[in-house]
């Protein structure tokens, strides 16, 4: 079996409003889709969703360039040589590889585009065995994996009764964990806002604070310790990525909410120093801009030795199979307001369900995902 053809999607959905974190707006939600077909007439689907893809229309140009650029290292190949295939794309984050100069200065960029492949890849084995992606990964060791549901954004005139009704949204679906935003406001005026959501879910609801890399060390210090009284079940990504591992671990060292990062990390390497340097209390994986399944797999393995729980990062449709099948495999982000990712909600034809906070972990050949043509053409467009 060798791959044939490489297509490309473009889709991007705009938000009916805006929503922030502490260091980005949000106006629409992007992503690329790749399909890969061969002459065994398979076709594989992948999906990439990386920080570059916030720039709207600029980011999807600049992904669909890198694909255009690195499709004679995927056509001809064996989607079983998938490893290869991976080593052949990320090499090029530093040489040459088969007459295609390097693209180093487009590292980010680069395995943003190949995660998609990858995953492509890996749904191309399991339909062509017959077989679901996460019995390639090893076999699923649980039959379902807990979900979180993230929400709480901030939204301009947000009144205190707004995030009271969310969490009644979410609670009365079932989640028994939710993910809040901080950071985008003074720690006092966030430790309030958790206050409220605390109040509104109850004892029992675990909450999950993201800060999007939006603190610098003493105000996250300041902030966990405001904070602490609520009760969180983690702090993710408190500091910016340019003295993000040092000043982790100075953080760590100072508070007792468990530290959770990992997620803007783009290759197994950046992951092995979170997991090694015992910088993080979980670690957040996201397949769809980290370099694939590969990546979640390298990663996997580390985390089982340094005994260290794996959190995914959107697309649970992709990333139940990994979790699932990692000895550390945690849980999955999830989005249960289809104003937040309109895509998540409609590209799916029949999208995997998650019920009282819980995703069970398919049988269906490959990913088990088909996508729905309608919504191609209402978001996307075919670029390659």
């Amino acid at each position: 079996m060798k791959v044939t053809r490489l297509e490309t999607y473009a889709l991007s959905a705009p938000l009916p409003q805006a929503v922030r974190t502490s260091t980005h707006r949000i106006t629409q939600v992007s992503e690329v889709i790749v399909k890969l077909a061969t002459d065994a007439g398979h076709v594989g689907i992948g999906e990439a969703h990386g920080p570059f893809l916030f720039q709207g229309a600029d980011g999807l140009r600049q992904v669909n360039g890198i694909l255009e650029t690195i499709t004679p290292l995927v056509v001809g190949r064996d989607p079983f040589e998938a490893e290869a295939v991976w080593q052949d794309l990320f090499a090029l984050t530093y040489t040459s590889v088969r007459g295609i100069p390097t693209l180093a200065r487009q590292a980010r960029v680069l395995v943003t585009a190949m995660s998609a492949i990858d995953i492509a890849l890996w749904d191309l084995k399991g339909k062509a065995v017959g077989r679901p992606v996460h019995a390639l990964l090893g076999g699923a060791l649980v039959p379902r994996v807990p979900a979180y549901v993230t929400g709480f954004y901030y939204r301009d005139g947000e009144k205190p009764d707004d995030v009271v009704r969310e969490a009644a949204m979410y609670t009365e679906l079932g989640y028994k964990t939710v993910k809040a935003k901080v950071g985008g406001l003074t720690p006092e005026e966030d430790a309030a806002r958790v206050g409220r959501i605390r109040k509104a879910v109850g004892k029992d609801v675990a909450i999950m604070l993201d800060a999007n890399q939006g603190w610098d060390l003493p105000t996250a210090i300041r902030a966990a310790e405001l904070c602490a009284p609520h009760e969180p079940f983690w702090l993710e990504d408190p500091m910016p990525w340019f003295d993000e591992r040092r000043a982790l671990e100075r953080l760590k060292a100072s508070t007792r909410i468990p530290i959770a990062a990992g997620e803007t990390e783009y290759s197994p390497f950046g992951l092995r120093t979170m997991i090694a340097n015992d910088l993080v209390d979980y670690v957040i994986i996201d397949s769809t801009w980290a370099g694939g399944l590969t990546t979640w797999r390298k990663a996997a393995v580390l985390a089982e030795l340094y005994q260290v729980p794996m959190a995914a990062h959107h697309d649970p449709q992709i990333h139940v199979h990994a979790v699932a099948a990692s000895p550390t495999g945690f849980i999955l982000e999830s989005f249960a307001d289809p104003t937040r990712d309109p895509l998540w909600f409609e590209l799916f034809r029949e999208r995997p369900e998650i019920r009282d906070g819980f995703m069970a972990v398919p049988d269906a050949p490959g990913l088990g995902l088909e996508l729905r043509d309608d919504t191609l053409e209402k978001y996307g467009v075919r670029v390659g």
